[in-house]
């Protein structure tokens, strides 16, 4: 009898002894919720580089444990989603313990593969995981932690490089409609997507901003890393021969797509074209054919000088001879004194044409006998073609001036005696 009260108050007391010890825990636990805080946490999500298929995300969580114990943080997860909460990718940051008053940063890289239905405008970033902490060396409490990080992708676009613009332009021929020319505009990528090239624009302008002709270039794809030249030709005006230099002003605009994304930027660049002399450009290095004839005859009203002037023209396009003009000097020493001058007619020459215009100059005997320095014949008689040559149809024009010089003693031995 004695024995079983013996034993009913020693469960007894255990039990109660067990119940003030979960009381206690449960007290103290209750208690350890209100003073535990959760770290303080940081996330970074960043996008580290870009291509045409791929994403490559880099996610930090930096952690600041303010408690006066250790936590430990399990494996955080961070499951990437696009606008439509499609997943893109996920990927596992290892935890690890966190001392008191210390700071500690965990970091993963993730890529993103891209797919042409995916709408990444923005991607959502979901981080999930726990924090726990052990108490008494066996009750461990964990602490959940469930954040939503947003990243723009369209402001990546702001940071990628455009590509590099080369504009080259060379002059090849001359005809009736202009100045020919070939046009190379040069593409580099530098970036790790693919560029579509279009819409690109070139204007031509003189030194006083008039434009004198433009033409427009079909680019197409520069693929990452590589260099497209794309190739035009057109006329620019004639009056492009009223510059020295010609601006030529690049305009357009380049795409890069990723995924669902496609992001234009602008284009704008120049570069200089010499213009050449018109002359060499007209004849192109081709030998000019001038002939200069003359006939003089002795008349009782002076000396007739009848006088042709024979060009031969060896372009492409026509000319047209105007301000022509003969003028005859006789030359004693250093001395050059007029004798006679003549306008001639107008000369259109047809390219690949010669073209002969004459004309007729009286010269009175007094005036060439005695003109010279008490020399009754000069040392030369000059004949003197000026005029201006322009490319029919327009007001381009280039100067004329050309000399032959006469023996008098023609005149003598033939008329004279």
């Amino acid at each position: 009898m004695l024995k079983n009260l013996s034993k009913r108050k020693i469960i007894t007391i255990f039990t109660i002894v067990l119940l003030i010890i979960n009381i206690f825990i449960a007290c103290f636990i209750f208690l350890d919720i209100q003073v535990i805080s959760a770290p303080e946490t940081e996330v970074f999500i960043d996008i580290v580089e870009v291509n045409s298929e791929e994403i490559i995300l880099d996610a930090k969580l930096k952690m600041f444990n303010s408690n006066s114990f250790t936590i430990s943080i399990k494996d955080f997860t961070v499951t990437s989603l696009n606008y439509d909460n499609e997943e893109l990718g996920k990927l596992t940051i290892k935890g690890g313990s966190i001392p008191s008053d210390s700071s500690k940063e965990f970091s993963e890289t993730e890529t993103i593969t891209l797919k042409d239905s995916s709408n990444l405008a923005i991607i959502k970033n979901r981080i999930s995981g726990k924090i726990s902490v052990t108490l008494l060396g066996f009750i461990t409490k964990t602490i959940p932690i469930d954040v939503m990080v947003i990243t723009s992708v369209e402001k990546i676009f702001d940071s990628i490089d455009i590509p590099d613009f080369d504009v080259k332009a060379y002059l090849t021929n001359l005809s009736e409609d202009g100045l020919e020319f070939s046009a190379e505009v040069g593409v580099y990528n530098p970036t790790d997507l693919i560029y579509n090239v279009n819409e690109l624009f070139l204007d031509f302008k003189t030194d006083e901003g008039v434009s004198v002709g433009n033409v427009k270039v079909t680019g197409g794809v520069v693929e990452p890393k590589k260099t497209c030249v794309f190739y035009s030709d057109g006329i620019v005006s004639y009056e492009a021969f009223n510059a020295q230099v010609l601006t030529l002003e690049l305009t357009g605009v380049a795409g890069a797509k990723i995924a669902g994304i496609s992001k234009n930027v602008s284009i704008s660049t120049d570069a200089s074209l010499v213009i050449p002399d018109i002359k060499e450009f007209v004849f192109g290095g081709e030998e000019i054919d001038f002939r200069i004839p003359v006939q003089f005859k002795l008349r009782l009203r002076g000396i007739v000088s009848n006088v042709g002037f024979s060009i031969y023209n060896p372009s492409n396009i026509s000319l047209f001879g105007d301000n022509l003009k003969c003028k005859l000097y006789r030359v004693d020493g250093e001395k050059m004194t007029l004798l006679g001058e003549a306008t001639m007619e107008e000369c259109p020459i047809q390219a690949g044409e010669r073209k002969c215009v004459k004309t007729q100059i009286i010269i009175p005997y007094f005036k060439f006998l005695f003109s010279g320095s008490l020399r009754l014949l000069p040392n030369w008689i000059v004949l003197r073609i000026e005029g201006d040559f322009f490319i029919a149809g327009t007001r381009q024009a280039f100067p004329l001036a050309l000399n032959a010089y006469v023996d008098p003693t023609v005149i003598r031995e033939k008329d004279f005696h």
